[in-house]
């Protein structure tokens, strides 16, 4: 074999050989890149079903926290409001008489210890079909349990009745002011002398009022309440690690004395269990005891399950999942075809689940075909490397900058948070004297805007990056609300220790079609650059200025800080960019701002631009075209 030849195919075999490894590199490579792609799916998966699962013991936790703080009087069809002063009013229909107002809840009722189902739909029960119905469901066998709950005689020790009588006085008082007014003299004898009793809340745990029941309730009446004790210490032992359920868990809350027409006399001091939910049967209901002097009454609100699980998830469901990853409601016992399947609730909703789809399946691939474009690519690898080269450097730029970025949005986001929470711990636990409380009041509004103000340049930067941000330009004085968006920042500027901005505006109006929206995100972002970066320089101030310079109204942003170097003047506008100094090595920041600036300023049809500023500092500049001007008519 010739020389030529042997390196022909020296050649060949060096070409190919190479090539075939990567072609089955690059297969292997894609086999695992589809592995990897499946484990991210699915942590993305497991990450929206615990976070769909939380807005549902949220929104769950909410509700609960509302009826808890209920007072018993609701629960009858009349009850003293303690701001009503009229004669007239001072006893007035229960808010509970009407439709709920949350649709998730479809009824209220209460249990009195004589056995006796009371609703606020009528003064007597079987008074109207509402409180017919809610009586026949909780006369049923599956709130034998909760009708177990109920204790005592329903008689205190002082010859007074027990909440049943609390409200029949409230509805008697105000059959008696009726009567009153249509001349019965008897009946304005009693109202003159009628006492309503001034009564105090009492909360206690669901371990008192067992130890209440288990004094007042025979043994049998205590075995058929057990399933309901039982099913609430599983609730407080699944719950153990959370939060507690209610500010209002332990204490005394005493009604404040008002002035009423109907005299007031100190009343018995009741005990308050929290509220908790129960399944029952098909029925869901959230309910709680109401004890006093050895008897006690059940007071609950029957759910909707209908709407719990049909409107109320479907909502919570479109509000709370991301497009890619939103699931279905599903029977908890038809999730065979599900990617991932979470329960919606182990309490209240046992029965659903979330049910996640699968993904698009990966491309299969063909062996054949990488090869072929391998060997494609053959004939051009050598002028390629010097693009993947120049394309690798870029990608560990981005990739230094978004890590930056992640670092200094983290940062950024720590430190509001952290003062909101401290702050609103303090205020909670009662750790702040009366004299301090506007400046805590002043520092949680401070650092709310600041996070807000983070959030929305991410927020628009992403809307602009997929095209989803579209501006609404219309024709608008420029001055004006440069001027009214100065007097706005005013406050945070002087926060920053910063005296008043400068302004430069002309006397006549600059008109430009605009989106006053985006207008106030750019000059915010402008004077917010200028406070950070200048705050070596406070008492020189800044400066905002309006020209205009042929077709174009100017706008310039001005300071004494550090100035920005001529190299860095049109690359501080990229995204996640920073000017690399020692001394705002600790500045904070996201290298959002003038990136987000800049687009805006285009999307106008305008241009962003940095300057030295004449004397020290630095001025940024926004041009945007003016108007033009309406036609005269002819």
């Amino acid at each position: 074999m010739s020389p030529a030849r042997r390196r022909t195919l020296a050649l060949g075999l060096g070409v190919a050989a190479p090539t075939l490894a990567l072609a089955l590199g690059w297969l292997l490579a894609g086999l695992r890149e589809r592995d990897m792609l499946a484990e991210q799916r699915q942590d993305e998966l497991v990450q929206a079903a615990e976070l769909l699962r939380a807005a549902v013991r949220e929104g769950l936790e909410e509700l609960r926290r509302r009826e808890d703080a209920r007072p018993f009087e609701h629960y009858g069809r009349f009850y003293r409001p303690p701001e009503v002063l009229a004669l007239g009013e001072a006893v007035a229909l229960s808010p509970l008489a009407g439709e709920p107002d949350d649709p998730r809840i479809s009824a209220y009722f209460q249990l009195d210890p004589d056995g006796r189902v009371r609703t606020p739909y009528a003064l007597e029960p079987g008074g109207s079909p509402r409180a017919v119905a809610v009586e026949t469901l909780v006369a049923a066998a599956e709130f034998a349990p909760l009708r177990a709950l109920s204790f005592g005689d329903g008689r205190a020790s002082d010859g007074h009745a027990l909440t049943a009588t609390l409200n029949e006085l409230g509805n008697a008082a105000y059959r008696d002011l009726a009567d009153a007014r249509r001349g019965d003299a008897g009946a304005a004898e009693r109202a003159q002398t009628a006492r309503l009793p001034q009564t105090s809340r009492n909360f206690v745990s669901w371990d008192a009022i067992q130890s209440q029941q288990a004094q007042s309730a025979p043994p049998r009446q205590q075995a058929s309440a057990g399933p309901v004790f039982d099913a609430i210490q599983q609730q407080r032992a699944a719950n153990s690690e959370g939060p507690a359920p209610s500010d209002m868990s332990k204490g005394t809350f005493l009604s404040r004395p008002v002035l009423s027409d109907i005299p007031q006399e100190a009343g018995p001091s009741l005990d308050y269990s929290p509220m908790a939910y129960l399944r029952l049967g098909d029925a869901v209901v959230l309910q709680r005891v109401v004890s006093h002097a050895g008897a006690g009454s059940v007071q609950g609100a029957v759910l909707d399950r209908g709407q719990l699980e049909g409107a109320w998830l479907t909502a919570l469901v479109a509000r709370h999942a991301l497009p890619e990853t939103t699931p279905t409601i599903a029977p908890a016992s038809a999730v065979a075809g599900c990617a991932l399947a979470r329960p919606v609730h182990d309490e209240v909703l046992p029965g659903l689940a979330f049910c996640f789809p699968a993904g698009s399946p990966a491309p299969a691939g063909s062996l054949a075909l990488q090869l072929g474009v391998l060997l494609g690519l053959g004939g051009v690898v050598a002028a390629a490397i010097a693009a993947i080269a120049r394309a690798a450097r870029r990608a560990d730029e981005l990739s230094a900058q978004k890590t930056a970025f992640v670092s200094a949005v983290s940062h950024e986001l720590r430190t509001p948070l952290t003062t909101l929470r401290m702050h609103a711990e303090m205020l909670q636990e009662g750790l702040v004297a009366p004299e301090r409380l506007p400046i805590f009041y002043d520092d949680l509004a401070h650092e709310s805007v600041r996070l807000s103000r983070l959030v929305e340049n991410v927020l628009a930067v992403a809307q602009l990056e997929e095209g989803r941000r579209v501006l609404q330009l219309r024709p608008g004085d420029l001055a004006a609300q440069i001027r009214d968006i100065v007097d706005d920042q005013a406050r945070h500027v002087e926060r920053r220790g910063f005296p008043p901005v400068e302004l430069a505006l002309p006397d006549e109006p600059v008109v430009v079609r605009s989106d006053p929206q985006a207008v106030e995100q750019i000059l915010v972002n402008l004077l917010d650059n200028a406070l950070k970066y200048a705050a070596d320089a406070r008492a020189a101030g800044l400066r905002v200025a309006l020209e205009i310079a042929g077709a174009e109204a100017v706008l310039r942003v001005q300071d004494r800080g550090p100035g920005i170097p001529e190299a860095d003047r049109d690359r501080v506008f990229d995204r996640f960019y920073r000017v690399a100094r020692e001394r705002d090595a600790h500045t904070p920041g996201t290298g959002l701002g003038l990136a987000l600036v800049r687009e805006l300023a285009r999307g106008h049809g305008g241009e962003a631009t940095a300057h030295a500023r004449a004397g020290g500092g630095a001025e940024l500049q926004v041009r945007l075209p003016l108007a033009p001007a309406p036609a005269r008519p002819t």
